[in-house]
């Protein structure tokens, strides 16, 4: 598989700062008293048609590999990647890897991003509980991410979510750019995991969809 691979042995689970967990504010509620804008938002799988969007105007050009392994990763059953939709643009995202640990009983988060227009106003919290309701869908205890150690400054978020410390976990990833070069990157992480609700009337629950998104206005 033509993915990013960490030296530890791990397969498209890219959660590097470079690619990974950095949407600490978005659980900020809405202050003030500014005019509203509100949008249609949806929480669902990613399609095809849906990978080169997920570049953002070239931001994430270089993780087209990463990106492209991860939906294989969903197709194969292995894995979920789940959009935050608007008008038919997917200005978030998650990803889960079912892989990676399944003897040990956890599911992998990684991948939590949120376009930066769009940040604050609570999107990765709603990302991060569409991750989980996936998780228990499939019958796995626990879901487990990684912090990279230098961006400490996220650690509240995930904690207010649930999440405990778990362990640490150091390596390194591959991956290709478009252009053929190879990137090499360092993992430093704080591994946190939270353990889920059992999956007894869980089964065959909808994702997030038709709901609202509030923007303040200028």
């Amino acid at each position: 598989m033509a993915t990013a691979q960490r030296r530890i042995g791990i397969r498209g689970t890219a959660t590097t700062a470079h690619f990974g967990l950095d949407t600490a504010e978005e659980d900020s509620s809405e202050g003030g008293n500014s005019e509203k804008l509100e949008l249609p938002l949806t929480i669902r799988p990613a399609r095809q048609e849906d990978l080169p969007s997920l570049e953002w105007y070239g931001l994430h050009t270089p993780h087209r590999e990463i990106i492209a392994g991860a939906f294989r990763l969903q197709e194969r059953g292995d894995g979920a990647m789940l959009l935050a939709d608007v008008n038919s643009f997917p200005v978030g995202q998650i990803c889960i890897d079912f892989l990676r640990k399944r003897p040990s009983g956890r599911a992998t988060l990684w991948a939590l991003r949120v376009f930066q227009p769009f940040r604050g106003i609570g999107i990765g919290v709603r990302l991060m509980r569409a991750a989980e309701r996936v998780v228990i869908q499939r019958g796995v205890p626990f879901a487990e991410l990684g912090v990279d150690r230098d961006n400490v400054g996220v650690l509240p978020f995930y904690e207010r979510l649930g999440y405990e410390h778990c362990g640490r976990e150091r390596g390194q990833f591959l991956y290709h750019t478009p252009e053929g070069r190879l990137v090499r990157v360092a993992i430093d992480q704080w591994l946190l995991h939270k353990r889920l609700p059992e999956a007894s009337g869980a089964a065959g629950a909808p994702l997030d969809r038709s709901r609202s998104l509030k923007m303040a206005g200028d």
